[in-house]
């Protein structure tokens, strides 16, 4: 990204634009090659890979930049030189790369697998450093073997080796290994799957890695260290700020009828389970009074309850009366948008039942999210709200966060109750 800046702001200024049109165009730069995927890690690039995104990446920024103070002929010399530059300067950043790796700046790996493809791939590894992954060892269940690196424990030892080796990097040589490759991710560790060259996988998976012809796939980060997820906070914030005071007079009346309906006690807070498992005290509006503390820590669903009278009824099918939790929102206890939160009784029985549970506290949990909007709200399946939780996870961008939001919106005006 620094490489395409450099370029850009000499190609602008060389052009005689304006310092105000000269950033414009190093952030229009910028964004079409993050959108195009140019700036995701690689183990080893190459200038040639993306010569033309950035090319294009270059008319577009500069024809956008300039419309009205260029003409087109200079527009198109500035991001051919833009191009020339960037091409130029990323042979010369990646040759230095390669020959630092060369010289020994090269990441600890640990092959998972001391099987004959393991082997193979831990050879390459080790016969050219320039990929910049030098295999230690093996993880296996298996503690022997006669080439190559020695075994140094099974998958189960993967916290201990990380730490005793300082280890950087794990590549899976085999289709085994989900939870370690999360585990190994968590850690801080480079993870990479590395299928068979003839695994059909490879048939539906985008190859963008290889070794020495060798596929390999890299694991996605998780969504917190992903350069746009402060944006998701900062888009919490401003839509909480924005929601509590429009709906300030909304919320007023709602709590004039609650204390109308059931008396003192208009606020309902309840202990639910957040992100990594931390408790947060969710806020609602009170629909019903339950007899004890138990019944509403235990009571899973009041939806038929003949204690919910007409005003709750109707702030439960408006959703109303999940408004307050704007506040829970501000506070940075939720997001707009994630898993739903739910009460620590229900989580452990439904992590003791339901595959998956679990990883559906990866991210802060939300006021509405994927499987709401498809439905799984109230007394619906478990095992569907933790497959579209995790998907959501697994997949997730601010546009499908703003997708969620939209729709949302639009289901508030055919209220289904809950």
């Amino acid at each position: 990204m620094s490489i395409d800046l450099a370029c850009m702001t000499f190609s602008a200024l060389m052009a005689g634009q304006t310092p105000w049109r000269v950033l414009l165009a190093c952030v229009l730069v910028v964004a079409v090659n993050a959108a195009g995927r140019v700036y995701e890690p690689r183990i080893l690039p190459s200038s040639l890979d993306r010569g033309f995104w950035l090319a294009g990446a270059g008319l577009v920024a500069t024809l956008a930049a300039f419309w009205e103070s260029a003409s087109l002929t200079v527009a198109v010399i500035a991001a051919a030189l833009f191009a020339f530059l960037a091409f130029c300067g990323r042979c010369v950043f990646q040759a230095a790369v390669r020959a630092a790796r060369r010289r020994g700046g090269i990441k600890p790996a640990v092959v998972v697998g001391a099987n004959p493809h393991g082997h193979r791939l831990a050879s390459a590894l080790l016969g050219f450093p320039e990929y910049g992954l030098l295999p230690i060892g093996f993880l296996d269940e298996e503690t022997d073997t006669d080439t190559g690196p020695p075994v140094l424990g099974t998958p189960d030892d993967l916290a201990e080796i990380f730490h005793a080796h300082e280890v950087r990097a794990v590549v899976i040589a085999g289709r085994e290994g989900q939870d370690l490759a999360r585990a190994a991710r968590e850690l801080g560790c480079e993870v990479y799957l590395a299928p068979a060259p003839d695994d059909l996988v490879l048939d539906f998976a985008p190859l963008r890695e290889q070794v020495r012809s060798f596929p390999l796939l890299r694991m996605r980060p998780d969504p917190q260290t992903r350069l746009t997820w402060p944006l998701k906070r900062a888009l919490d914030i401003a839509v909480a700020l924005v929601g509590l005071v429009i709906s300030a007079p909304i919320l007023a009346v709602c709590a004039l009828m609650v204390r109308w309906e059931i008396g003192p006690g208009v606020l309902f807070r309840q202990r639910r389970v957040g992100c990594g498992g931390r408790p947060i005290e969710l806020i609602k509006l009170r629909t019903l009074k339950p007899v004890d503390a138990h019944e509403s820590a235990t009571r899973w669903s009041i939806a038929h309850d003949r204690r919910l009278g007409p005003v709750g009824k109707a702030l439960r099918r408006s959703s109303l009366d999940e408004l307050p939790q704007l506040w829970n929102v501000l506070k940075g206890d939720m997001s707009i948008v994630g898993p739903r939160p739910e009460r620590p009784y229900f989580v452990d029985q439904f992590s003791a039942t339901t595959p998956g549970y679990r990883l559906r506290h990866r991210v802060p949990v939300g006021i509405t999210g994927w499987a709401q909007i498809h439905g799984l709200r109230g007394d619906t399946s478990i095992e569907d709200r933790a497959r579209f939780d995790n998907h959501y996870i697994d997949d997730w961008s601010l546009r499908t966060d703003f997708k969620i939001m939209i729709r949302t919106a639009w289901s508030l005006l055919r209220p289904g109750g809950s």
